[in-house]
């Protein structure tokens, strides 16, 4: 951890003494505070993201993180963090006012973090491999030639601090001109020194993508700096200073980076912005500058705003980079190396190789790999090395294995073509020792001097236009090479094309690995295809007659959920069906209050049909008859309604008139894979209370009640309700719906129906029996004796909306 080191303790103290000084110049007020408190927890974060895998993993308690080999150098990561110190001190040095004292201390952190960025870069190390770095890489002449330009800069604002009597000779600006020397110099020796790495080091895996990120980014942090002081953001001793930290943080994020791959992206990414983003951002502030008032004295600004420019000006600069940046990711693409053509055609083979045939995998991976070299996008071909003549017949992409020795290859029409060939022992080796596995031509050309024994194999290489190979494994070892030829480019591959090709060569392991598999396994298939037959279609015979059985049930639910369905438009009756559906799906029993002549069948029903158990049995059990009374008939392992109605949903209607063994019989065994569904005509507390229900079989049914509405509540149903039942009366007697006249229906309108729907279908049963033509009126309601009320007679029914449950019960499935 970050407060464990006590390089850390002494940076933050450095940064909060900085800090302190400006808070006390500024009079106790403005950012400075910000960097008091602020900085040591970001120095904190910069010490974590420096530290190495090891120390990462003992952080998180366990091993090095990725399981990955950590290749940086830790002179590099010291370098790093003193960087990140010296680019703290400026920050806090820049929240106070523009002192002498804090301008020394400005150009301090200046100077740490410039001359320890340098220094990290002579340090930063390769992935490995054939590849030794020149003994010129670790020289620090450039940290030499930057000290000098900062030694001045430094020591002129702390002499003036000290003794502003020996410099008071001196020109006032001289300090500005020391500065403003110092950065330039700074950043023109950075970028000398990221080119003459770059150049040395380009074929070594790490370093190139490290130092070509740390270059760009200087040169665009540069570009914009330099622009920004042209346009007057600010003078140029306040701006370069701190442009050249700015890149000697870029310089120092790039070296310590763990993975430089992730860095070109973020690189590409980040160059696309800055290019589209800042000449529009420059150009606001330029003319935010030249005229930030003078616009305001006209009538309307040029975009229509009244005695608005500064605002014009920001939101047309927002609205521009807003509009670059949908371009960014486009942009970004092409700054890839060789445009992503080789990202693209490696991504794309390795896509190709995810198809589930072994051998269809392999030819289209190889033939995705061979666009890459199609007449479109083929580059210049390299020259050869002295002594090498061009192949006469190159090979192209192909895929070399090891048991049987043959080469697979696919020409431009995507057909494979498989030949004897054999791959020497010694790539196999040298690829196992580089970076990702691969093995690159050019690398063995630039260490043919220092080992000679790689020239035969070099030879081998060059007879084929082969360019780079990586060996593909599967489960017992070494399996073979895929090897990529050297024509179609002309720069040295980088480090997210190595990874591509690794990815690629793993994925054709793995299909290598299959097809020989698939081999074994092809004689057991012939064996049991009969065999496979044969329970295929007993299997589609028997998924034939369940799905005709799930119809068949679902549809006997579906009539008996009519009656619910139908003229379900009052309220009452809509919130009913959303209870029971929503509990249906939930899968947990569900208490029916019903009032007497409710028809519960059909709101059972349309539970059923909301449950995952639709296409099961539904069992209906009325425990009103004396038949379902029997403690032996429930535990009988053929007849018991509870095996019966396994997979489905079982109804038991008025469940309080069981006897209370066979209510703890259906509370504690009900099987975990049957629906319960029950009707009562009061809640289940006022029935244990009232010792009508067992405690067991109230434990499972739960809270969960829904109240069935009367037909006092559904006002807004009795036309619907009443049509459908003369309609259905009516051609059962007479062979032809009947109707209902208006004056009829407002004396159903009026009645209360205290016995629900059993006594609506009644009445209108009995109008039915003596109607003489088409429509039932007043005078055949009359003639059965039905007169409208407005209330019904005292019947003393059962409340079934008694007040909540005193206590809360919860289900036990």
């Amino acid at each position: 951890m970050p407060w464990r080191a006590r390089s850390f303790w002494i940076a933050a103290i450095v940064v909060a003494y900085a800090a302190f000084a400006a808070l006390r110049a500024s009079g106790g007020r403005g950012p400075a505070w910000f960097a008091l408190v602020g900085l040591p927890v970001l120095l904190a974060f910069g010490w974590r993201f420096t530290a190495s895998l090891l120390d990462r993993g003992r952080a998180g308690r366990m091993g090095p993180t990725s399981g990955s080999e950590d290749h940086i150098d830790p002179s590099a990561r010291s370098a790093a963090r003193a960087a990140f110190t010296g680019v703290a001190l400026l920050v806090a040095a820049r929240t106070g006012p523009a002192t002498d004292a804090l301008i020394a201390l400005g150009n301090v952190g200046a100077a740490i973090a410039s001359l320890c960025a340098l220094g990290a870069l002579a340090r930063v190390s390769g992935l490995g491999g054939l590849l030794e770095p020149p003994p010129t890489a670790r020289r620090l002449d450039a940290v030499a030639f930057a000290s000098v330009f900062w030694t001045v800069a430094v020591a002129l604002p702390i002499a003036s601090t000290a003794s502003p009597e020996r410099v008071a000779g001196l020109d006032p600006a001289i300090i500005a001109y020391a500065t403003t020397t110092a950065s330039l110099g700074s950043l023109a020796i950075t970028v000398i020194a990221l080119a003459r790495t770059r150049s040395e080091r380009r074929l070594e895996l790490g370093v190139a993508d490290r130092t070509e990120a740390a270059l760009l980014l200087t040169l665009t942090t540069l570009t914009i700096g330099v622009l920004a002081a042209l346009t007057g953001v600010a003078s140029p001793e306040a701006l370069l200073p701190v442009t050249s930290t700015i890149a000697a943080f870029c310089v120092a994020i790039s070296v310590v980076t763990a993975d430089p791959a992730a860095l070109s992206r973020a690189l590409r990414l980040t160059l696309a912005l800055a290019l589209l983003a800042t000449p529009v951002a420059l150009l606001a502030v330029y003319v935010v500058h030249e005229s930030p008032m003078r616009l305001e004295a006209a009538e309307r600004t040029w975009i229509g705003l009244r005695r608005t420019p500064v605002g014009a000006v920001v939101f047309v600069a927002c609205a521009g980079c807003a509009a670059a940046g949908l371009f960014a990711p486009w942009l970004s693409r092409k700054f890839a190396p060789e445009g992503a053509r080789w990202l693209r055609g490696l991504d794309a083979a390795t896509r190709a190789a995810l198809h589930p045939d072994p051998d269809t995998a392999l030819e289209t991976a190889l033939f995705s790999l061979r666009e890459l070299w199609g007449s479109r996008n083929k580059a210049p071909q390299r020259p050869l090395a002295e002594g090498f003549e061009k192949p006469s017949n190159p090979i192209g992409p192909a895929l070399y294995r090891l048991a049987p020795p043959e080469r697979i290859t696919v020409d431009l029409a995507g057909y494979a073509h498989t030949e004897r060939a054999e791959i020497p022992q010694r790539l196999i080796a040298l690829t196992d020792g580089e970076p990702e596995g691969v093995l690159r031509i050019e690398v063995l050309e630039a260490t043919q001097v220092r080992r000679p024994e790689v020239r035969p194999l070099i030879t081998w290489l060059t007879e084929r236009g082969i360019g780079c190979a990586a060996v593909i494994r599967d489960t017992t070892g070494a399996a073979g090479a895929i090897v990529l030829p050297r024509d179609g480019r002309d720069t040295p591959m980088s480090l997210e094309e190595v990874e591509g090709l690794r990815a690629l060569a793993d994925r054709l392991g793995a299909v290598i690995s299959a097809a020989g598999m698939l081999a074994r396994s092809r004689e057991r298939e012939m064996e049991i295809r009969s065999q496979l037959a044969q329970e295929k279609g007993e299997s589609a015979r028997l998924a034939q007659e369940l799905a005709h059985g799930e119809a068949r049930r679902r549809g006997i639910a579906e009539r008996l959920a009519r009656p619910a369905r139908i003229g379900a438009y009052s309220p009452a009756a809509r919130s009913a069906v959303d209870q029971i559906e929503r509990l249906a799906e939930n899968d947990r029993p569900i208490t029916l209050l019903s009032a007497p002549g409710i028809d519960a069948v059909a709101w059972a029903a349309l539970a059923h049909l909301g449950s995952p158990r639709s296409g099961g049995a539904f069992t209906l059990i009325d425990a009103a008859t004396g038949a379902e009374h029997a403690l032996a008939h429930w535990r009988d392992r053929t007849t018991s309604p509870m095996e019966t109605a396994r997979s489905g949903t079982l109804v038991v209607l008025d469940a309080h008139a069981l006897p209370m063994d066979v209510q703890d019989e259906l509370g504690t065994t009900l099987p975990p894979d049957v629906g319960l569904v029950v009707s009562v005509p009061q809640t289940v507390d006022v029935l244990v209370a009232a010792g009508h229900l067992s405690e067991r079989l109230a434990d499972r049914l739960g809270d969960r009640a829904v109240a069935l509405p009367t037909l006092a509540d559904r006002g807004e149903d009795l036309r619907a309700l009443s049509l459908e039942h003369l309609a259905r009366l009516g051609t059962r007697l007479r062979g032809r719906p009947l109707g209902l006249d208006l004056h009829a229906l407002s004396m159903i309108l009026e009645y209360t129906w205290p016995g629900n729907d059993a006594e609506l279908g009644a009445v209108l049963l009995r109008a039915v029996l003596v109607t003489e033509g088409d429509v039932v009126g007043v005078r055949e309601l009359a003639a059965i004796g039905f007169q409208a009320a407005t209330t019904a007679p005292d019947l003393d029914l059962p409340d079934v909306t008694s007040a909540p449950p005193r206590r809360r019960r919860s289900s036990r499935r």
